[in-house]
């Protein structure tokens, strides 16, 4: 296993509460952060019907690229060793992908808290990288409770 933590952006107040409980865990253990954003391929498909106009997969890239550059520069700015990285398709797939090649010491990302009803509709990003991830996944939730899977 190497030493590095990988924290998820999508550019969300979730991922930034992530992020601390993220830089904190990368301190303690002497880890660099991979600050990861991936370039949601599904808004590529998005029509102007109810879900505003689709992007173009460059245009989803370039904003996780912001995103995880971004992120990788707080956490330089915390002391800490960072890299961004940045990758396109479905983020759950791509997170818990590069995590194995990697061999990364944990993800550690933000979940918007849903339950019931609508958790199952619209599903979970981190739920499905906790199923899927080869490593440890820390979630942070939206008041800050620390959940490891």
């Amino acid at each position: 296993m190497s030493d590095i933590v990988i924290i998820p952006t999508d550019g969300s107040e979730y991922a930034d509460n992530a992020a601390d409980v993220g830089f904190d865990l990368a301190r303690k253990s002497g880890a660099t952060v991979h600050a990861l954003s991936v370039g949601d391929t599904s808004m590529t498909h998005r029509s102007s019907i109810g879900a505003g106009p689709g992007k173009t997969s460059e245009e989803v890239t370039e904003i996780a690229a912001e995103w995880a550059e971004e992120l990788a520069e707080a956490a330089r700015s915390a002391g800490l060793d960072a890299e961004a990285v940045v990758k396109t398709g479905i983020p759950a797939e791509e997170i818990a992908d590069y995590a194995a090649e990697t061999d990364a010491s944990m993800v550690v990302m933000g979940t918007a808290g849903r339950s019931g009803f609508e958790r199952r509709i619209v599903g979970s990003t981190t739920d499905k990288v906790v199923s899927t991830a080869p490593v440890p996944v820390v979630t942070v939730r939206p008041d800050g409770a620390v959940d490891a899977a």
